[in-house]
Order: structure tokens, then sequence, then C-alpha cells
């Protein structure tokens, strides 16, 4: 790779990226066009209203609340159903019903009291919905409390009488509630609170948690604060505790929704482009997953405005939005549409897209689809802090999506300033369905988040800036490549070149420093080094091959031959590189 080839790619890319913003009022189908007139009719505002509105719900698949919510955005985009378009409705509506696996949960009330040696209101259900863990079953009693360090081994029953009492126990709920209750407990009281959401600095947060549906034990499980925590433990040093735990709640059947809305395309309409975010979640889930849902309701509104206004086109392909049960819902979706999967180019999922870093402590980050940074984690490839997955190196599959959506993030970011990052793939959201069938598809989500999965996720930590440089950026990557011309294929192609030229970069100072420490080792160290940095050249060779190939798939209908012929030309010129660069060190 020769420094002028590097420093041209670069160039030429930093030109399409200070273009790609710049201000449009008539239509236009390029890719500064589509994003100014997005930009324009996002209204962040408005997206915090559906933030305000959906964490007032626990929102169970399913239940009141779930159904409360879909309600609210079918309702909002029931306007533009009834709009028309060149004798075709702009958009299209669909309520898809899928039958529950498990019984519905609906919480109503639940307070936990302490009784003797005084009587304290501890926790509501009414202050911190999430003190009730999940599929907890009506109770109403008082029984004395004994706290069992741990809680999630049998061996740490082995010196405590629990028959007949309530532990309380360090554990999550879930890891503690069948061993309790197989030693005699009547239920279990959960303190446990992960240290990324950092504990010691937010005595009074309350982990999210849950237990499985149980008829036969019909348990439940409170999850309480660390400042609880501490005094019930030094309660229980000195004297008997006796609590109170009142719940009210209740289990139902019925079917679970999923919202499907569609801007049809109009050349090639079974082809699709899909932007999904799970609207499922305890109360109030405001980050985690209001601001991704009211986020996805308001790019549909901006788009619609935009075509309804005559400022952006039509798309070439369906673009497809889905409010869903976290994983059944989109995997449900998939089940029905089958036979069409192939034609899905992409999906985008929003996760956790709201958080104001200032308050939370965790930027924006796109978590790219798995690739060999995955596989074979190096410098300057990261994981969140949110945990790492696990992906077969034999199925990674190379694309475009990566580096054409980072591209379009970086230009959003030097415009506004906006602080963003990236990961290697994790893994724990609706991404993964689609990936697990061969689908490109990227993560939008922002980590850490002291908040996450606990009572501080609420409205006020949320940056309707975020929310609106988020939106914008996904918006704008997804109606590109509904549009499907060869202006954005040629993009992605510059943004997979830039990225190559640096990625290949990185391996060789990476491979030199490798093979500089083994110099003076045996031959049989030698080697194995060899043969380690070869496989991670061959795999990133191999997956930016099929990442090129995979433009040709961008135009909607054949891709013009002129098109054709640079890619090739591309896939010669990076073969001829790996033979040179394999053949410099020896591989």
């Amino acid at each position: 790779m020769t420094t002028a080839r590097i420093a041209g790619i670069v160039s030429l890319f930093l030109i399409m990226s200070c273009s790609l913003f710049s201000p449009s009022v008539r239509m236009d189908s390029s890719p500064a066009g589509i994003h100014s007139s997005i930009d324009r009719w996002f209204v962040a505002t408005r997206a915090m209203d559906d933030v305000r509105s959906f964490t007032q719900f626990w929102r169970i698949p399913g239940g009141p609340g779930y159904d409360a919510c879909l309600s609210r955005i079918e309702s909002a985009l029931r306007p533009w159903a009834s709009t028309v378009i060149n004798g075709r409705p702009l958009l299209k509506l669909q309520v898809l019903e899928d039958p529950s696996q498990r019984k519905i949960w609906v919480p109503e009330d639940a307070v936990l009291s302490m009784e003797s040696p005084e009587i304290q209101i501890l926790h509501t259900y009414a202050a911190t919905p999430v003190m009730l863990c999940e599929n907890s079953f009506p109770i109403d009693i008082k029984a004395p409390l004994i706290y069992v360090p741990g809680g999630n081994n049998d061996e740490h029953y082995s010196q405590f009488e629990v028959h007949g009492r309530i532990v309380l126990c360090d554990a999550a709920a879930s890891q503690s509630y069948r061993l309790a209750l197989s030693h005699g407990a009547l239920g279990v009281i959960s303190c446990y609170v992960p240290t990324y959401n950092r504990p010691a600095e937010h005595p009074d947060i309350i982990a999210e948690s849950g237990i499985p549906y149980d008829s036969q034990r019909k348990p439940f499980a409170i999850n309480i604060s660390p400042r609880t925590a501490r005094e019930l433990k030094q309660r229980t040093r000195d004297s008997e505790v006796i609590v109170g735990v009142r719940v009210k709640t209740s289990f139902t059947d019925g079917p679970v929704k999923t919202l499907q809305a569609e801007i049809p395309g109009i050349s090639a309409p079974d082809e699709r482009v899909v932007i999904a975010a799970h609207l499922d979640h305890y109360k109030p889930g405001a980050n985690d997953n209001a601001s991704g849902a009211a986020t996805l309701l308001e790019i549909l509104r901006s788009l619609a405005t935009s075509i309804q206004k005559g400022e952006i086109p039509l798309p070439s392909r369906t673009l497809t939005f889905l409010w869903v049960d976290e994983y059944r819902g989109t995997s449900a979706w998939m089940k029905r549409n089958s036979e069409n999967l192939d034609k899905v180019l992409a999906a985008f999922v929003l996760d956790m897209v709201g958080g104001d870093p200032a308050k939370t402590g965790g930027q924006f980050r796109v978590e790219r689809m798995p690739d060999p940074g995955t596989v074979w984690l190096r410098a300057p490839d990261r994981h969140s802090g949110w945990g790492s997955g696990s992906w077969d190196k034999s199925k990674l599959f190379g694309s475009f999506l990566n580096d054409y959506y980072l591209a379009i993030v970086e230009s959003r970011a030097k415009s506004t300033g906006w602080m963003t990052a990236e990961n290697v793939w994790e893994g724990g959201s609706d991404h993964d369905p689609f990936l697990w069938k061969g689908i490109p598809a990227v993560l939008s989500w922002h980590f850490p988040d002291y908040a996450y999965h606990t009572s501080m996720d609420g409205i006020d930590n949320i940056s309707p800036q975020e929310m609106a440089n988020a939106g914008t950026s996904i918006a704008s990557a997804a109606y590109q490549l509904a549009l499907g011309s060869e202006n954005v294929a040629r993009m992605a192609l510059q943004s997979i070149d830039t990225a190559w030229a640096k990625r290949l970069e990185t391996i060789m100072l990476l491979t030199t420093m490798e093979l500089a420490e083994v110099q003076s080792a045996d031959a049989r160290s030698r080697d194995a080094v060899k043969k380690h940095e070869t496989e991670i050249l061959e795999a990133w060779a191999l997956w930016y091959d099929q990442a090129l190939e995979s433009v040709l798939r961008i135009p909607a209908g054949n891709p013009p031959e002129s098109l054709v012929k640079d890619v090739r030309l591309r896939r010669a010129q990076n073969q001829t590189e790996l033979t040179g660069l394999k053949a410099a060190f020896g591989l």
C-alpha cells in the first residue's frame, strides 16, 4: 500500500464528507440533500415527548403498557398512511400478532416495609417500579428476614436456617430464588447491583431483575438499593427483623404485537432496508429503550415529511420500520418473511440511542457487524465494557455496511461536535437475529451507562440532541440504501477503500512488532507467530474482498458496468497488495 494511494483515498473521502451535509431545500437524491432534509424535519422535542410517554409504562410484551405504547405509535403514523404520493400510499401500517410463548406478567403494586424493630416503608412500586422482580406472584405476608451472604450457591445456606423466612442475599434474584425456596424460604430480597452501575456512587440505585415464571412455587422477589441493604444487614446483626411484603400482580394470555410500517419502494418493492427498535422493557426504561422506539418514530416522521414536501424522492427499495419485542419480535418477523430474507440489503438497530453522555457516562457507539476484529481483538479495536460476544470465524462475512455507516456517523460528528465511538460486535440486541441469518446489521447505542437496567434510567438522562444526531445519521444511511443509486454505491466503495487502507497499515505495524518479538526465538515459535499473523491478515483480506463485492448489491436493479469494473479493479489491486505484503514479511 503506497503512501500516495493512502493519501489520495483519504483526501477524496474527506472531500465527500465535507460536502455530505450541505443544505438543500429542493428535491435532491444526493447524500447531502437527503441528510439536509431529514435533519430539517427531525423534531427532537417531539421525540422527547414520546420518550416521556413510553416511560410511564412497564412495557411487558402482550401486556397493557406495551400495547398502549404501540397504539400511540400507530396513531401518530395514521395520517401518513392516508397520504397518497403519485397515486400510491406513502406509508403502509400493519400490526402483526404472534402467540406469546409464556404467561404475560401484569404488575400493579408492591410495597416492602420493615415491621420490626420499627415500622418503616423501605421501597414502593409506585416510586420505584423495578423494585418488583418480573414474574413475581401476588402475596401479602410478614415474616422474619435473614441475611445469607451470596445466596446463589447451595453452600451459602449450610450455616443458616431459612425455613419460614425471607432471604436477603447479594446475588441477583434470578440466581438465588430457587435455592432459597428449596431450603424453605418464603421469598427473596436481592441487593445485587452490577459494578458498571456504580452503586458506590449511587446508593439509592436499584437494579432491574426478573425471575422465571413458576406456577408451582409461585415465588416473589424484591430488589432493593445498596442503602437499604446496608440498613437491613446491620439490623439483622443487632436484632430480629420482621419485614412485610405486599405484591399485587396478575398473569394473562394474549398475542404479542409487532408494529410494521413501510414506505414502499417504487422499482424494487420486494427488496428491503430495515430499521428496528425494541419497545419492551422495565419501567421507566428511558434510554433502554424508550429512546430507541421514539427515535425510530421520529425518523419515520422526518422521512415522510421530506417525501411529502417533495424534498427527497420516493425510495426504490421498501424501507421497513419495526417496533418489536426484543429478539422474539424480530425473530417472529423474520419467520414471517423467511422466503424473502435474502432481499433484505441491511438492517439498522436502535437500542439506547438517547443517553446524555454528560449524565450517564456513555457516549454514542456503533457496534460493527462481526468482522475479524471480533475474533482477533487487537488495537485499535475494542469492546464497549458491556461484554464480549463469541462468533465463529468460519461464519464471518464481509459487507460494505460497517464502513459505509461509520463514514456517515463520522461526517455528522465532524459537522456538529458529536462525540462517537465504535466497538467490535458483542451481541445482545436485535441486530443478532439478522446477523444469524447472514444479513448485514449494525447496532447504534450508548454505553457504558451507569443507569443501564436500573431505577435511574429515567427521562432526566435523555438528550434530545443525541437522539437527533443518531436519528439523522441512521435515517440518512438507511434511506440512501433504499434509494439504491450508483452515487450511494460509490460512496460505500470509497468508505471501504479508506477503511481498508487504515486497517492494512495497522496490520503491517502489528505484524512487524509480533515478528520482532520472536526474532531470536526458536524456529517453532517463529513459525507459530507467522502462522497466526498470516491467518489474521488473510481473514481481513477476505472480509474486505467480500465487502467490495457486496457494494454491487447497493444499486437497485443491475449495477452499472462501470461500477462492476471499478469493484473488480479494487479487488484485484487489494489481492496484489496482499501477495506483496505476505512476501515482504515472509508469511
